[in-house]
Parts: C-alpha cells; sequence; structure tokens
C-alpha cells in the first residue's frame, strides 16, 4: 500500500520522504538520497562542509548500527550509497532489506 500512496504522490512532484513506523524506516527517492551504514569495526568520518573529522570508535560500542541517509553525502572519506530515482528502501536495525517491495 504504501508503494501505491508513494507512486500517486511521486507524480504530483518532488517526493523524497522518510518515514518510520517504529520497527521499519522507509526511504523514498524522488531525486537526491544516499545513505551510509555504520557498524563495527567503526572508523573516523571527515565532514564535507566543515573541516572537522568524529572518530565514532569513541562514541559508540560494538554492537551499535545505525544507517544515515542524507540528500548529499555528509562525508568525503567514507562510501555512500545513492538511492535511485523512484526507489523506496526499507531499513531495520539499522540495514537495508533486499527486495522489500519486489
Amino acid at each position: 500500500m504504501l508503494q501505491e500512496i508513494t507512486a500517486v504522490i511521486a507524480n504530483v512532484g518532488i517526493f523524497n520522504y522518510l518515514l518510520s513506523d517504529g520497527v521499519n524506516f522507509f526511504a523514498y527517492c524522488s531525486t537526491n538520497l544516499s545513505y551510509i551504514v555504520r557498524q563495527a569495526p567503526f572508523a573516523a568520518a571527515h565532514l564535507i562542509d566543515q573541516d572537522m573529522t568524529v572518530d565514532f570508535r569513541e562514541v559508540t560500542t560494538e554492537r551499535d548500527r545505525v544507517a544515515v541517509i542524507a540528500t548529499t553525502p555528509l562525508t568525503d572519506n567514507e562510501v555512500w550509497t545513492q538511492i535511485q530515482p523512484g526507489e523506496l528502501l526499507v531499513f531495520q536495525d539499522g540495514l537495508p532489506l533486499k527486495n522489500a517491495f519486489s
């Protein structure tokens, strides 16, 4: 149902969105969205828009995992995955599910 509603709204114009039901995290790309999954072993990340580096080893545990989703990559020393226009992804526990909407 979410995919059908998304298709209707996306036909009207630009429509990127992030939505969660508390278990699943949905990301729909109309134009530009990218994501990265951060998990152990954590490393340092350098921000693109500031000369600042965050060492995630200092602020995480071995059990942590998170997906960061943004309109453009936020760091210049990590590999971000671009979500394709028209693609609806679902994430669980910080990981994108493969073929969730096939």
